[in-house]
């Protein structure tokens, strides 16, 4: 935890870039909740809103806390104009965002995703065999990747279009985007992979048109707005959304279940005996170690909450993850509890309007993931977290590399 007596004038300095803080964020969580429930932290001086309840207040109030900041980022004026794509549905306020959610939220209805449990199960059957070898292996690059890579890559139509390490490349980019300009060098990269991700997506639209299926993708090409159908502009912020969105925050919602799976290995027992558990397990994985730590919003006027007055135009960072561990919504909140009642409160997936599209997505792969790995394996070691690969970003929390040894 960083915490010192700094310039900042809502209290002590929180830093979301330590390294240490990237290990395990949680105690920081704590004290900010106890003592600074909202305040200013670096990076950039930016709004942190951490007790539950204020968290669900935000998030639950768009006409005070906008989602239109997140522009900020991918609409930016220092992109070249033909990779500025504002994101659809996420970076939209009512009325709009009503009218954009509405054209993809049939593709993701927990109907809908169970057709494809037989190609995710396959998917993950044919990984598990290639980590069982007798040294540590990197679960990042020949598991998590790869079975959300090929998942991803078959709802937005890539298939075999476009290979894995191109769209690895280009996820790991978007995750870097900030709100304030970077350095020239990544510019000149993220133009350069936003460009070529492009004309993927235009391939797959033309596809469409001239071949339909029943899949998203003709869903969106098809789609209208005011007796409009969507622009390539358009469909590209969709598409990005839908891709990015669905593609770290899972990746990295497996590499935390493993590190905990090796941290409380008499899990695996347990839930290898009844797979009726795992749906259990994924639930309280999402509230105990989520991967997408927070959202943003910005404020259209000054609001004052937990007595601190935000002022208008500012960006409020909202800590997802740090209201999952609140006591005041689950007692022993820092404790994993698989028979823990009143799960799905925790607001991983977001709260209200904007609440996550693809949850049914996200939960049907990590249940089937983690089937196919307690099934395949007595137990799983990985060096301490202070050991770890951390990701550098405050809104994932995860790993770009887990060692892991696997024993059967």
């Amino acid at each position: 935890m960083t915490v010192s007596r700094g310039a900042l004038k809502s209290g002590p300095e929180f830093d979301f870039n330590d390294r240490l803080f990237r290990a395990n964020p949680y105690p920081t969580y704590k004290y900010m909740r106890e003592t600074h429930p909202v305040c200013q932290v670096k990076p950039d001086d930016m709004w942190a809103v951490s007790r539950a309840s204020d968290v669900e207040y935000v998030l639950a109030h768009p006409e005070l806390f906008s989602s239109t900041g997140i522009n900020l980022a991918y609409d930016s004026k220092w992109l070249k104009p033909e990779c500025r794509v504002p994101r659809l549905v996420i970076a939209q306020d009512p009325p709009d965002h009503r009218q954009y959610r509405k054209i993809i939220n049939g593709a993701f209805t927990s109907q809908a995703m169970q057709s494809m449990a037989p190609f995710m199960r396959s998917i993950a059957n044919s990984l598990t065999p290639n980590l069982a070898l007798d040294s540590p292996i990197d679960f990042v690059q020949h598991f998590a990747y790869p079975y959300i890579a090929e998942i991803m890559r078959d709802i937005v139509g890539l298939n075999e279009d476009q290979s894995l390490a191109e769209i690895k490349e280009w996820v790991e980019l978007e995750e870097q985007v900030t709100f304030k300009r970077p350095s020239t060098q990544f510019v000149e990269a993220y133009e350069g992979v936003t460009i070529r991700q492009h004309q993927y997506y235009l391939n797959v639209f033309e596809k469409r048109r001239q071949n339909p299926k029943s899949d998203l993708v003709t869903q969106l090409v098809n789609a209208e707005v005011d007796n409009k159908k969507l622009s390539d502009r358009q469909l590209f912020g969709l598409m990005s959304l839908i891709m990015s969105a669905g593609f770290s925050t899972s990746v990295q919602m497996l590499n935390n279940g493993v590190i905990l799976l090796c941290r409380q290995p008499q899990l695996i027992a347990q839930l290898a005996a009844d797979l009726s558990l795992v749906p259990a397990f994924v639930e309280e994985l999402l509230r105990f170690s989520p991967s997408g730590s927070c959202t943003m919003r910005n404020t259209t006027r000054a609001v004052e909450i937990a007595g601190v007055t935000i002022p208008q135009g500012e960006m409020v960072m909202v800590l997802l993850a740090s209201a999952n561990r609140d006591p005041q919504w689950f007692q022993d909140p820092d404790k994993f509890d698989l028979n823990r009642s009143g799960l799905k409160r925790h607001v991983t997936f977001g709260y209200g309007i904007h609440s996550c599209i693809g949850a049914a997505l996200a939960r049907l792969e990590l249940t089937i993931a983690f089937e196919a790995l307690v099934q395949a394996f007595l137990k799983f070691e990985c060096p301490p977290d202070d050991q770890l690969a951390w990701e550098k970003s405050f809104f994932v929390r995860g790993v770009s590399e887990l060692p892991v040894r696997f024993y059967k």
